[in-house]
């Protein structure tokens, strides 16, 4: 292994990047549900069919470039329960590094397969968690070299906790700055004065915390830019008398893989007992320290929303990117869609600003209409057919048999809940993070779960 093994010869040399700049583009339709612009951060096209294209190609680019490498072979170790391994692969193979991953027993046989195909050097399978993974790797895979391996430098790569991960993935708000459009009239530009970026709100998913720690450095450096060239053109060192309002950033998580929730909700890091969603791919049990402070205490100008939705919630996401905008994602990137379009009163919310929580019992309604009514149920529920504004149950007066109106608003996204002050000029970016671990197949078994029911 160690023969075939490439040397990082200057440490000072230039390496391409591991990862693409991603589209972004503006969904008529998720817009129109959501009743504010949808903007979708297509990170789905990214090598490795996810964001950790950036996180684990910026991790590798920032060992390359130690000199304590300079001039010996290299091989990078990755433990994931599948993307971050992948992204691994891809970036290491475009740069010409080997890299072994490690993985849980639990992976499926579809990553298993997609790491292979990638050019894995190895792939391991140990433990019941990527933490399991992880220290097999550490202690027994990279310690048991094989002969000739004496000088090859053995580089473990973690999935979700370090500061070059957070550095990849803040490239995402370096992007939106130049993609997002500008505003189109005076009072546009007033409202998006002093924030980061022109921007109401982005959504994007927890696991380990690695995609929201970048999320808050990219837009935290972007406003102390805006900052001190607003004070350099203005020669003075006090800032606007009003404070703007700030960028708000869901943090969305699945039942049983709320780790982050568990630990605001209890204002302490938890570590979860065990993995019980299918959205995999979230599966850390527990977020990463900074990940924590971020949600508590954000800097200025952001404001973090904890979230948690069901498996059919993030089922409900999945179908709509298929259905309405033909792309094929995971469910722990299905479920910031259903977010910004569903029914909140299926979902639990904690404000991390106040890191307070609660959760309501309350269902999503089903479609109970007999089967001759025209419109059929593609296995959403029949919050497609709500409109944008917050509807509420009606109910009839006994006497005169006019309808009246509840207090139980219905079909209220956590987006409108979270953010009540969003109107259809405002903007939202979602981040689409993607994920491999999907099929057609396992996708349409997803809409006959949801038509049976699934909650």
């Amino acid at each position: 292994m160690g023969s075939i093994t490439p040397s990082v010869s200057d440490p000072k040399q230039v390496f391409k990047t591991p990862w693409i700049e991603t589209p972004l583009v503006e969904s008529a339709c998720l817009s129109r549900a959501a009743g504010c612009r949808i903007f979708l951060k297509l990170e789905n096209v990214q090598p490795s069919g996810s964001f950790k294209s950036r996180a684990m190609g910026n991790q590798i680019l920032s060992h390359l470039r130690n000199p304590a490498y300079a001039n010996r072979p290299v091989h990078f170790y990755a433990s994931s329960g599948g993307n971050a391994g992948l992204a691994a692969v891809c970036a290491a193979r475009s740069l010409g590094y080997p890299c072994t991953v490690v993985v849980p027993v639990s992976t499926k046989p579809l990553m298993l397969e997609k790491l292979r195909a990638a050019g894995a050097a190895d792939v391991v399978r140990h433990g019941e968690t990527f933490s399991e993974a992880g220290e097999y790797m550490r202690e027994v895979i990279m310690k048991n070299g094989s002969p000739g391996e004496e000088d090859v430098a053995k580089i473990a790569l973690h999935p979700f906790d370090n500061q070059p991960i957070w550095e990849g993935n803040s490239t995402i708000v370096d992007e939106l700055e130049k993609q997002l459009p500008r505003a189109a009239s005076v009072e546009e530009d007033e409202v998006y004065r002093g924030r980061a970026l022109p921007l109401d709100a982005v959504l994007c998913s927890v696991g380990g915390g690695g995609l929201l720690n970048g999320l808050v450095m990219g837009l935290e450096k972007r406003r102390c830019q805006k900052q001190k060239d607003y004070t350099s053109v203005n020669h003075s060192s006090s800032s606007s008398s009003s404070q703007p309002s700030p960028i708000h950033l869901l943090a969305i998580e699945t039942a049983g893989t709320d780790s982050l929730a568990a630990a605001v909700a209890k204002n302490s890091l938890v570590s979860l007992p065990r993995i019980t969603s299918q959205a995999t791919s979230l599966g850390a049990i527990r977020v990463s320290e900074t990940t924590f402070q971020y949600a508590v205490a954000p800097p200025p100008g952001i404001k973090v929303h904890s979230t948690v939705l069901s498996d059919a919630d993030a089922a409900r996401g999945v179908l709509r990117l298929a259905d309405d905008e033909r792309l094929l994602v995971e469910l722990a990137c299905g479920v910031c869609v259903e977010a910004a379009i569903g029914d909140a009163s299926t979902a639990t919310s904690v404000s991390g600003a106040a890191g307070t929580g609660g959760q309501s019992t309350k269902k999503r309604k089903r479609g109970s209409g007999s089967p001759s009514v025209s419109h059929r149920d593609e296995g959403y529920g029949d919050d497609r057919l709500s409109s944008t504004e917050n509807e509420t149950d009606q109910e009839h007066d006994p006497d005169t048999g006019d309808a009246v109106s509840s207090a139980v608003p219905r079909f209220q996204s956590k987006l409108k809940q979270l953010v009540p002050d969003l109107n259809p000029q405002s903007r939202v970016v979602i981040i689409v993070c993607g994920g491999s671990n999907v099929t057609i197949d396992m996708a349409g078994e997803w809409r006959k779960m949801l038509q049976e029911g699934w909650v």
